[in-house]
């Protein structure tokens, strides 16, 4: 009887910690839900004969009502997304993670660049996608859904293709045309990105405000991606039907920012001002480490080491040592030798709340996934499954102590800067970020 028990405990505990582990996303899964209260009712029934059972049946009959209850009201969880996903900016409203039933309104931009807006499921496949620009243009014949960057770089996608939206690049748009008009595609102006800096703007700005407003934001966006968001982006949204839309809003969020202060060293036509510049740079990346924002600090510094700025060595030259020095002292973390032993080393110790550098994550684990079978003799390569974890498990902790805002910066009015840091406007073509640093400073003969 003990033997049987305990078996039945372990399973319970199993169950218990899966249900807890998908958290909300169990809700978005019918066959889940139909097995949580299937096995509810297999509990309830070795309950009433195994007493020692009942204490573990009220933790998992509670898991089982809650989910049920929040399932039979899918119109509580809907929300829709406005362009770009920008959720209200209120600041009494926690920012709800993005689900795939989710609906978006959406431009997407013909030949002439004139838009339509669209509204679809965030999951909505290109196939949807067209459907939907068909309805407003009146015709869809021979539509073709195109995804544009800055510097005109184009990508047809494909019928069953999902994540459209999500995977768009910083400055990305989608474009809908017949086939036959593909080559005429131009980028749309606005996707340049500015024409002047912002250096007026934030170098009134103090550094440490910067660094902790842009934490906040980025453990807002940390936040809202799921564990198994990193499994879908490993093994492919394909296979599962499932949307990465929070990983990828916070793997682009690292673009931005590293774009930003390449952007704005780059649109600094005045020496002086560039040396200023990195020094706020350098400072901001030493506040979002001390902040343990590591997704920031890492994208700054990759900035700071952009070639269209690294090569700028009048500017370089200017900075004071003890900044070379500290920017020399942040390089060396990024040094990807030893598996990035420098990066490693550091993080371990570390206490959370951490915000980690998530590429080197997404890389992890494609990197395990490329470099093992998942099926071994027809057999599941629980080892390969066990490193993936592994991963995945490190996300977790370094979330397992929720960020709690400084007090001494919270109470300070700092909506200028906090409105500056998730508005950032910038220039994502790396060649065009070049030439403007080759006018800056010419090559030297």
């Amino acid at each position: 009887m003990d033997y049987a028990l305990n078996n039945k405990r372990r399973v319970l505990r199993l169950v218990l910690q899966w249900a807890a582990s998908y958290g909300d996303l169990l809700q978005e899964d019918e066959a889940a839900v139909a097995f949580l209260e299937e096995f509810y009712v297999s509990v309830s029934d070795d309950a009433r004969i195994i007493t020692a059972l009942k204490e573990q049946l009220s933790e998992l009959e509670k898991t089982v009502k809650q989910i049920s209850e929040e399932t039979k009201a899918p119109q509580k969880k809907h929300k829709i997304l406005l362009q770009q996903f920008n959720t209200t900016d209120d600041r009494a409203q926690k920012r709800q993670p993005i689900r795939g039933s989710d609906e978006i309104l959406f431009k997407v931009y013909c030949i002439d660049h004139t838009y339509t807006t669209i509204r679809v499921p965030v999951m909505a496949s290109v196939k949807e996608v067209i459907s939907a620009v068909a309805d407003k243009l009146g015709s869809g014949e021979g539509l073709i859904i195109v995804k544009m960057s800055s510097g005109g770089e184009k990508v047809v996608l494909k019928p069953n293709d999902g994540s459209a939206f999500t995977t768009l690049s910083v400055n990305g748009r989608l474009f809908a045309c017949p086939r036959d008009q593909f080559d005429s595609l131009t980028p749309l102006p606005e996707q340049e990105g500015p024409s002047a800096g912002t250096v007026g703007t934030f170098e009134l700005m103090s550094s440490k405000d910067l660094a902790y407003q842009m934490t906040i934001y980025d453990w807002e966006l940390f936040n809202c991606v799921h564990e198994l968001e990193l499994i879908y982006h490993t093994f492919g949204t394909h296979n599962f039907k499932k949307t990465t839309a929070n990983l990828d809003l916070f793997l682009r969020r690292f673009n931005e920012i590293q774009f930003w202060v390449v952007t704005e060293i780059c649109l600094c036509s005045q020496l002086s001002k560039r040396v200023q510049l990195l020094k706020k740079f350098i400072k901001i990346a030493a506040h979002c480490k001390e902040y343990k924002n590591l997704n920031s600090f890492f994208a700054i510094i990759m900035g700071l080491s952009n070639v269209a700025v690294s090569r700028l060595s009048l500017t370089w030259e200017k900075l004071p040592s003890k900044f070379k020095k500290i920017y020399a002292e942040f390089e060396s973390l990024m040094d990807p030798s030893r598996n990035h032993r420098a990066y490693r080393l550091t993080v371990a110790k570390l206490d959370p709340p951490i915000i980690p550098f998530m590429p080197l994550l997404i890389k992890d684990m494609t990197f395990t996934h490329e470099g093992n079978k998942t099926f071994i003799d027809n057999l599941v390569n629980f080892e390969k499954m066990r490193m993936i974890a592994n991963t995945a498990r490190t996300v977790k902790f370094c979330r397992s102590q929720s960020f709690n805002p400084d007090a001494a910066l919270t109470n300070k009015n700092h909506q200028d800067v906090r409105t500056y840091v998730r508005q950032l406007n910038v220039i994502d073509n790396q060649r065009t970020l070049s030439q403007m640093s080759h006018r800056l400073e010419p090559r030297r003969a």
